[in-house]
C-alpha cells in the first residue's frame, strides 16, 4: 500500500509538472518564412525584472536572433543564437548596437534552461534572462499591448563557436513584429516553442537582405589587381602603346580606389577579428596592408605621369621610370596576396579557391605575351647593334689625311703602292726579276752613269 501511494505520488508530481510547463502563459511569434519561432513569458511576481523565453529555428541558418524593445537594431536588446564548437549545443550571445552595424556583446546575465540544444536540424534556446526589462539604451514596457520586436537570421553557413563575441555574417532576412505583452504575464517558466502567432501578435514586415557591398569590394579589387593591371603590362610590353597604357593605369587606379572605399566602409560595419585586431578599429592586417598598397599604387601612377611628361619634352628616359616599373612589380602581387588575406577575415575562405583560379588563368594567358614581347625587344636590340657596326670606320682620320696629302710633289715613279692593283709585291708576278727591273730604272743598268739618278735619301723623306 505504501509502495502504491509512492507510485501515485510520483505520478501526480510528474503530472503537475507537465501541466505547469504546458500551462506557462506566454505570447508567441512565428516568422512567415518559419525561420524564427519565439515565445516570451513575464512572471507575475517580477521584482527582479526577469524574463523567460524560448527561441528556435533551423540549424541550416548560421545564426538566429530576436531583439526586444524596438523596431530597429538601435536601442534593441538582441539575443543571437548559433551552434557551439561541438555543433551539438548552442551559444547564446546577448548583444546591443548603436546603429545598423554588427552588434557587440552586452553584459547581460542569461541562464540556459533544460531542453536547449540542436536536435533534428533545429536549434533551440530555452532561456532565463536576469534583470532583463531594461538595458543601456533601451527598455521593455511589460504593459504595452503593441511592443515592438525585431527578428533576423543569418545566411546558410555553418558558424560553430563558443565565443560570445563571435563575428557573424550579415543577415539573410529580417523583419519586425509586435506583441501584446499583457497576454504574456503569468506563472514564471519557459514557454513551449510556438507553432503559430498568439493573439495580439502580428508580423509587421519581412525583408530579404540585398546588400552587395562586400561582394562589390571583392570584385573591384580582383578586377584591378588580377585583370586591369596585368593587362597594362601587356599593352606596354607587347603592343608598345604608352597612350593606352596610361589609360589602363588611370582606369585601374579608379577601380582600386572605389574598391578601397567600399572596403573602408565595410570595416565600420563588422566586428571581424584577426588575432586581437578588429575591423571597426581599422587595425587588422588586411586593412593596414591594403592601405599601404593603395598608397603605393597612387605613387606609381604619379611617377608614371611625371615620367611621361618629361619624356615628351626631352625624348630621354628619367630616373622616375625604374621606380614606376618596380612599384608595379610589387603592387600587383601584393594586391593579390592581400585578397587571400581578406576572404578569411570576411569568413569566406572558400572564395580563396576562386581567386587562385583567376590568378592562375591570368598567369597562363599573360606568360606567352610577355615571352614574345621579351623576344621582340631582344631582337630589336640586336638589329640596332648590327646597324651601328655596319657603318663604323675603324680609322676615320685616314680619309681626311688622304684628301689633304693625296697630291705629292715628289715623283715616286714605279714605287706607287697601287701599281700592282693592290697585290703584295711578292705576289705581283715576275718575282725577283720585276724587283731587279725597278732597281735598274732607279739606279741605272750596270756600267751606266748614275749622275742623273735622284738621291736615294730623297726617295723616302
Amino acid at each position: 500500500m505504501v509502495r502504491l501511494n509512492s507510485v501515485l505520488g510520483i505520478a501526480g508530481s510528474l503530472l503537475s509538472t507537465t501541466i505547469a510547463v504546458s500551462a506557462v502563459t506566454s505570447s508567441g511569434f512565428v516568422a512567415d518564412d518559419d525561420s524564427v519561432a519565439f515565445a516570451l513569458n513575464i512572471p507575475e511576481s517580477n521584482s527582479n525584472n526577469d524574463l523567460y523565453f524560448t527561441m528556435s529555428g533551423p540549424s541550416s541558418c548560421s545564426w538566429i536572433s530576436v531583439g526586444l524593445g524596438s523596431d530597429e537594431m538601435k536601442g534593441s536588446l538582441m539575443f543571437m543564437m548559433y551552434a557551439d564548437s561541438s555543433n551539438k549545443n548552442i551559444t547564446l550571445s546577448p548583444r546591443t548596437v548603436s546603429g545598423h552595424v554588427e552588434p557587440s556583446h552586452a553584459n547581460i546575465k542569461v541562464e540556459l534552461q533544460p531542453g536547449t540544444g540542436i536536435r533534428n536540424n533545429t536549434m533551440t534556446a530555452n532561456v532565463r534572462c536576469f534583470n532583463c526589462t531594461s538595458w543601456r539604451g533601451g527598455s521593455l514596457d511589460v504593459k504595452n499591448t503593441k511592443e515592438s520586436f525585431i527578428w533576423a537570421n543569418g545566411p546558410p553557413r555553418t558558424l560553430k563557436s563558443n565565443s560570445l563575441t563571435a563575428s557573424v555574417q550579415r543577415h539573410d532576412s529580417y523583419g519586425v513584429f509586435t506583441m501584446d505583452l499583457t497576454k504574456a504575464v503569468g506563472a514564471a517558466g519557459v514557454p513551449d516553442v510556438p507553432t503559430k502567432d498568439s493573439t495580439g501578435t502580428r508580423q509587421v514586415s519581412e525583408d530579404a537582405d540585398h546588400d552587395f557591398t562586400g561582394a562589390a569590394h571583392a570584385v573591384l579589387m580582383i578586377l584591378a589587381f588580377v585583370g586591369l593591371m596585368p593587362l597594362g603590362i601587356v599593352i606596354l610590353k607587347f603592343l608598345n602603346s604608352p597612350k593606352w597604357h596610361a589609360i589602363n593605369q588611370t582606369v585601374s587606379l579608379a577601380v582600386a580606389l572605389l574598391g578601397a572605399a567600399l572596403g573602408f566602409y565595410l570595416g565600420t560595419l563588422y566586428n571581424k577579428a584577426s588575432s586581437d585586431c578588429v575591423t571597426k578599429s581599422f587595425n587588422s592586417g588586411h586593412q593596414i596592408f591594403g592601405l599601404i598598397i593603395v598608397l603605393a599604387m597612387i605613387a606609381q601612377f604619379v611617377l608614371g605621369f611625371l615620367h611621361h611628361r618629361i619624356y615628351k619634352k626631352t625624348s630621354a628616359t628619367t630616373k622616375l621610370a625604374p621606380i614606376h616599373v618596380w612599384l608595379g612589380r610589387v603592387v600587383i602581387p601584393a594586391g593579390i596576396i592581400n585578397g587571400f588575406i581578406g576572404f578569411p577575415l570576411a569568413d569566406n575562405s572558400r572564395y580563396n579557391w576562386a581567386l587562385l583560379a583567376c590568378t592562375l588563368f591570368v598567369v597562363i594567358i599573360l606568360t606567352p605575351f610577355l615571352f614574345f614581347g621579351f623576344r621582340r625587344r631582344q631582337n630589336n636590340k640586336i638589329k640596332a647593334i648590327v646597324a651601328e657596326t655596319e657603318g663604323y670606320q675603324a680609322e676615320p682620320w685616314r680619309q681626311a689625311q688622304e684628301q689633304a696629302y693625296g697630291q705629292s710633289d715628289i715623283n715616286l715613279g714605279r714605287m706607287d703602292p697601287n701599281a700592282n692593283a693592290g697585290m703584295p709585291p711578292a705576289y705581283a708576278g715576275g718575282g725577283q726579276y720585276q724587283m731587279h727591273s725597278q732597281q735598274q730604272q732607279m739606279y741605272g743598268a750596270p756600267g751606266q752613269s748614275t749622275q742623273n739618278a735622284p738621291a736615294v735619301g730623297r726617295q723616302f723623306v
